[in-house]
């Protein structure tokens, strides 16, 4: 069979700079950007992000300006774009730049644009302001303090929505202090001490140029958000991703006005608490072991309290495997 153009082009593209690394994009006449590779059967977070900017933007897609931070061989960006919004997608590494500029032509794309920089020097004097700020899979390849000043520069730019995919700590190993406040995480290795720059630039999937990253914990990554203006965040649970590890993250970040309380007006005098990096875990009382046991005892009052100061006792709740966790699961 003769090859198409469109093969042709793509397959001309992966001699010279390597295969695709993720980006499965069907760029038309039934060629993808991954020979050989089921789309169908390969769980990508691009239908959650899709979804959830389309259900909170609050406006139609094809009148927002989207931001695809550290966008890779292009996927994210160019979904929005195909569905009519204009996209800035930025970029570190030129080879995933051309893969990305490939699609774009392909798909005859003329509202997007792909831009080669570190995302550490996004600003609003640089880039402007978007609706629609996407930072997935880039945070926990940064080590600190970029993490804090990237987060503070995404919030500046953003005047709707950011979506944040990420992982996160799963305990408060390494302690850090941004603007007098401690955010907590741990430290993870990026590059080895020998690999010269060549070899991390061929590592897409790796940081730019520092050798480890600096992961928030889920705690230390909500205050930061609230500390750099987003008004609420929420965890994304649905569209359901099946291969996602329970330590990474999907949040919807909004960049709103801070509500005024007219029932208590106290309320206003302060932001409110901050999430603790450690808590313990608390259910209705109706799922208390001795919850039954009570009842059918009668006096449910002075048994409640009698039961629970038994049900504190270290040695029945070890007994009992009721042992308090981590906020950080």
């Amino acid at each position: 069979m003769e090859a198409t153009p469109i093969k042709q082009a793509r397959d001309e593209l992966i001699r010279r700079d390597g295969p695709w690394s993720g980006h499965n994009i069907r760029l038309g006449e039934g060629v993808y950007t991954i020979p050989g590779q089921d789309p169908t059967k390969q769980p990508h977070p691009v239908r959650r992000v899709l979804q959830t900017v389309q259900d909170l933007l609050g406006k139609p897609l094809d009148r927002a300006r989207v931001l695809d931070l550290a966008c890779l061989e292009g996927l994210y960006g160019l979904e929005f774009a195909l569905h009519g919004a204009s996209v800035l997608g930025i970029e570190g590494r030129e080879t995933s730049l051309r893969k990305a500029r490939l699609a774009k032509e392909v798909l005859a794309l003329s509202n997007i644009e792909f831009r080669q920089d570190d995302v550490r020097n996004l600003s609003v004097e640089k880039y402007g302001s978007f609706d629609v700020v996407l930072c997935l899979g880039i945070l926990y390849h940064l080590d600190a303090p970029d993490v804090f000043r990237f987060i503070e520069s995404i919030a500046s730019v953003c005047t709707g929505i950011a979506v944040i995919h990420t992982h996160v700590s799963n305990a408060p190993r390494v302690r850090m202090e941004w603007h007098s406040d401690a955010y907590f995480g741990r430290k993870v290795l990026e590059h080895l001490p020998s690999e010269n720059e060549r070899t991390r630039a061929k590592a897409v999937w790796g940081s730019l140029d520092n050798p480890q990253s600096f992961w928030l914990t889920r705690a230390s990554l909500l205050n930061l958000l609230r500390q750099s203006g987003f008004t609420t965040v929420c965890e994304c649970r649905i569209p359901y991703l099946p291969e996602q590890p329970s330590d990474h993250v999907t949040l919807v970040c909004v960049r709103g006005r801070p509500c005024e309380i007219r029932c208590y007006p106290p309320m206003n005098s302060s932001a409110g608490p901050t999430w603790p990096e450690r808590r313990r875990e608390s259910v209705n009382v109706a799922q208390a072991w001795y919850y039954g046991i009570a009842r059918q005892l009668g006096g449910w009052g002075p048994m409640r309290w009698a039961m629970r100061r038994v049900a504190g006792l270290p040695v029945v709740r070890k007994m009992l495997g009721l042992e308090w966790h981590s906020q950080e699961r």
